[in-house]
């Protein structure tokens, strides 16, 4: 119906009603109208992420591509600054403020917002680095760097982490890890005390490499699971992830310091993983490096180790290093963590391994690659080339959840039972891994 004729239309059956129905009918409409804008803002919902904070910048370069870009104060709607396509300006720290410097002008501030068009590509240049988005970009002082939010939009965020976390062309194996990343990301993160974001773009939340990086098939893989979140009783899970599992996944509480038994990350026999490349792996490390890496982690000579309890399938949870003053007892998880922070080409890719010393080497040999909680990347991929759908996997790998389409309205707040520190231990995303309890590290 065209918008002339339905409005005579309106305007007819209001002249046929009481005056107080049409107050009555008025309000309605109101109340109406404000569901809708509600609702229309709940579809388009975007995850805040910090971007490029593992480099600490001080300054970056933001160029308009795909329209205007437009620059506000935090404390005014009118912009003070837009950049037209192609044009470009540079964001620095001055102090305790924040400057974007073009040719002609420039603006300081404690914090400046840049609005794009809805839909319109920007870049972002770091150094050796330049990464395309969308969505709003918060730009304020984070100590001696400059802090980067971009409120990405959700669909775009999902694609870009899918291409970048799953490295498989399959689709179905791409629907799941859709859902997996569209639960990480809508599930608000605790990690971060500031509360200015909830997720940072590396493996300390989930890969964000903006939306250059999206692939045919992770676009289409968001695209056909659009809006679908995993729960357990009404509320999103933790959904974490890994590369491996090498032939048996984990519980939560034998990996991480875990306060509840989540019962939809419950670990099973995997008969999916047998052609990973890392079901079964082998490594070397010479012994004064891992030794001395380990005292450099641990703020304290070690002078050896030793494997302690082990889960059923046979992951340790514990490993005990010696010191000249005695015994310290660690996680499997720490211990594995810091040995692959400080010796990248150690490789020792799970918890689930032997030990033992040849003379001045020590080697390990074991099973999985990653933590080996909830879904495995090498499994989800195998059900796929057997012909299995994504709903399969993510009921295989998640006991007992349900698929769900997410509306923050009615989906419960999480709760968040898994802590692997305290959250005063925690600083953002330069902190340990052990607080992410995710992907295939």
């Amino acid at each position: 119906m065209a918008r002339a004729e339905f409005s005579r239309n309106l305007l007819s059956c209001f002249s046929r009603l009481p005056d107080a129905m049409i107050v009555r009918v008025c309000i309605a409409v109101l109340l109406l109208s404000f569901c809708v804008k509600d609702t229309a803002a709940q579809s388009d919902p975007h995850v805040r992420v910090r971007v490029l904070g593992s480099q600490k910048p001080t300054s970056v370069s933001v160029k308009a591509t795909g329209g205007d870009l437009r620059i506000h104060l935090p404390s005014t709607s009118s912009p003070v600054m837009r950049l037209r396509p192609g044009e470009s300006a540079t964001l620095s720290l001055r102090g305790p403020e924040v400057a974007i410097e073009r040719s002609a002008d420039g603006i300081y501030a404690s914090a400046l917002d840049i609005q794009p068009d809805e839909g319109v590509t920007w870049t972002l240049t770091s150094g050796d680095v330049t990464r395309a988005y969308t969505g709003p970009l918060h730009v304020e002082p984070d100590g001696s760097s400059l802090q980067l939010v971009n409120h990405a939009p959700l669909d775009d965020y999902v694609a870009s982490v899918v291409a970048a976390e799953y490295g498989f062309k399959d689709l179905e194996g791409s629907k799941a890890m859709a859902v997996v990343a569209r639960t990480y990301g809508v599930r608000a993160s605790d990690k971060f005390n500031s509360g200015d974001y909830d997720h940072v773009d590396n493996t300390v939340s989930q890969v964000y490499r903006g939306v250059r990086a999206i692939t045919p098939t992770s676009r289409r893989a968001t695209q056909a699971t659009a809006g679908q979140v995993l729960t357990y009783d009404g509320s999103l899970i933790e959904a974490v992830y890994f590369s491996s599992s090498g032939g048996h996944t984990a519980n939560n509480e034998d990996v991480w310091d875990a306060k509840d038994v989540l019962p939809y990350l419950r670990g099973k026999r995997d008969p999916y993983d047998r052609n990973s490349p890392h079901h079964r792996w082998s490594t070397s490390v010479p012994s004064s490096q891992l030794l001395s890496a380990l005292s450099n982690e641990f703020g304290t000579r070690i002078t050896g180790f030793v494997l302690g309890k082990r889960s059923s399938e046979g992951r340790l949870k514990t490993v005990t290093l010696l010191t000249p003053g005695g015994r310290m007892t660690v996680r499997a998880n720490n211990f594995r963590l810091a040995i692959t922070r400080r010796l990248p080409d150690a490789d020792l890719k799970s918890t689930w391994f032997d030990a033992s010393r040849n003379g001045n080497t020590y080697r390990f040999s074991g099973r999985g690659f990653g933590h080996g909680v909830g879904l495995s990347q090498w499994g989800i991929h195998e059900m796929s080339d057997q012909g299995r759908d994504y709903q399969d996997m993510l009921s295989f790998y998640y006991s007992g959840v349900d698929i769900r389409s997410f509306d923050g309205a009615q989906i419960d707040a999480p709760a968040r039972p898994v802590a692997s520190n305290p959250p005063k231990e925690r600083k953002k995303e330069e902190k340990e891994e052990e607080t992410t309890r995710r992907i295939g590290w």
